[in-house]
Formats: structure tokens, sequence, C-alpha cells
């Protein structure tokens, strides 16, 4: 059995309930946006997951008012260079290593999920929402292309033509409409939520492990797979977006707009 202090992070707390750990993402005062240590923090927490037997499901959530707000936009901007490369290295790994994970993760999205949030979300294997949770894409909004991962899950859920209209629009979509196309598989009142996502977590804890894992792992070959062909290609497209400027343009005009919003408030 690993010890708990494996599961010690700069970004993420875990707590052990019997069979089951609870994850969540701690950076509510930036509601949980995804910056570089928080990459490493889930890479590390993937992979220790993988060599821990006694872990049998996870809970993953986020801290304070949001899942994850995605991308970390009040971080430094980035060009062309090392640090760049070192990012869309991790946003592979994110993605690619979460697929390997052999336990059963439910998702409870206690607040809005968002780009990334959204991805991580969707790639577990049972997602709860909070009725007041939002699901939304929009990369496209901050001038990059939806490459960190969403392509490999949103069509499975919702078909092509709603991805499409979604990550064209970057849209937000609420969690009783979420459900109703598929994209979660559960909506419950706020203070239900975290009871609802331990209790099937423990169900599955206390279930036939190598039945399970198996199960799990037969399903992820098909996201594996859908993987294999986009994510490359959108993690490519998507870092042309930093190196160009595209991104940091557009991140600087989405602050601007936010602040005049604040004055006007």
């Amino acid at each position: 059995m690993n010890d708990l202090h494996n599961y010690e992070f700069e970004n993420l707390v875990a707590t052990r309930h019997g069979a089951v750990l609870e994850v969540r993402i701690n950076r509510p005062e930036d509601f949980n946006a995804i910056n570089h240590p928080t990459h490493r923090d889930l890479i590390r927490l993937w992979r220790e997951l993988r060599r821990d037997t006694s872990v049998r499901a996870v809970v993953l959530t986020g801290n304070g008012k949001a899942f994850s707000a995605g991308g970390n936009l009040k971080g430094p901007r980035m060009s062309a260079g090392q640090e760049l490369d070192d990012f869309f290295r991790d946003a592979r790994s994110i993605v690619v290593d979460l697929l390997e994970v052999p336990q059963p993760i439910i998702a409870a999205i206690n607040g809005p999920a968002i780009g990334l949030g959204a991805t991580l979300a969707l790639l577990c294997d049972v997602v709860y929402a909070s009725r007041t949770a939002v699901i939304a894409d929009p990369h496209v909004n901050v001038g990059v292309v939806a490459g960190d991962g969403g392509a490999v899950v949103w069509p499975w859920l919702v078909g092509m033509a709603r991805t499409k209209e979604y990550f064209f629009t970057g849209d937000k979509i609420g969690a009783v409409e979420a459900e109703r196309i598929g994209l979660v598989n559960h909506v419950v009142e706020p203070d239900e939520l975290l009871d609802a996502a331990h209790g099937l977590a423990q169900r599955l804890a206390a279930g036939h492990t190598r039945a399970i894992q198996g199960t799990k792992q037969v399903l992820n070959a098909i996201l594996r797979d859908t993987a294999n062909t986009v994510l490359d290609l959108a993690l490519s497209v998507e870092k042309e977006c930093f190196a160009s400027g595209d991104h940091a343009r557009a991140v600087e005009d989405f602050l601007a707009q936010q602040a005049e919003k604040k004055k006007g408030a």
C-alpha cells in the first residue's frame, strides 16, 4: 500500500476514504485554473494511481466555487521556446496518462468546468454535476484551437455536430442541458453532489476490481485510439496559436473587456 505522502501536491488536495481517494483541485482563489505546477501535479497523480492497488476508485472535484476554469489566463504569456515545448508536452501527458489510470474515476463538477477543466471532467468515467454547474470549451474565444483533449471525448459523448457548434462558439452549457444531451451522467443538488459521487465510488471500490478495471481498459481503448488519431494534431495547431501571438492578443482583449464590465457594474 502506498503511503499517504505520495499524494501530497502543490495544488491538489487528496484525502483517503477507505479504498476511495478524493482529489480536489486546490486553487480556489483563481477558480482552480490549471497553471504549470497543477499540470505537473495531475501528471504525477495519474502515475501514482497506476501503482497504487490500495485505491480502487477516485472522486475528482474542485475546491471552492469552480471545478476548474481551465487554462490560467492570468499567467505569463508564452511564445515559441523551451517553456512552450514543455507546456505542450505536459498537456499531452495529462490526457494520455489519465486514460491509463486503471481505477474508475468519478467527476463531481461543483461549478464551472471550462476548457481544460471540462476536458478533465469529461475524460473521467462517470460524471456527476451540480445543478448550478456550467460546462464550456471556449478555446476559440481566446484565440486558440480546442487542442487540449476535448476533441478526444466530446464527439463520443454528444456527437460531432454538437461538438462543432459548442467548440466554434464557446457557448456555456448548463448542467440540466448537459445531462439531456449526454455530456454528463447525473445532475444533483449542490449539497448532494459529493455524497452522490462518493456513493458510486464506494460501490465500485467494493466491486470486483479486476472485472471493473478490465472493462474500463476495454472501453478506454476507444478513447486512446481517438487520442492517437487527433491529439498530436490538436496540440500542434493549438501550439501555433500560442507561438504566433494570437492567443496573447486575444487574452489581452478578453481581460480588457472584463475590466470594462467591472467598471460599468
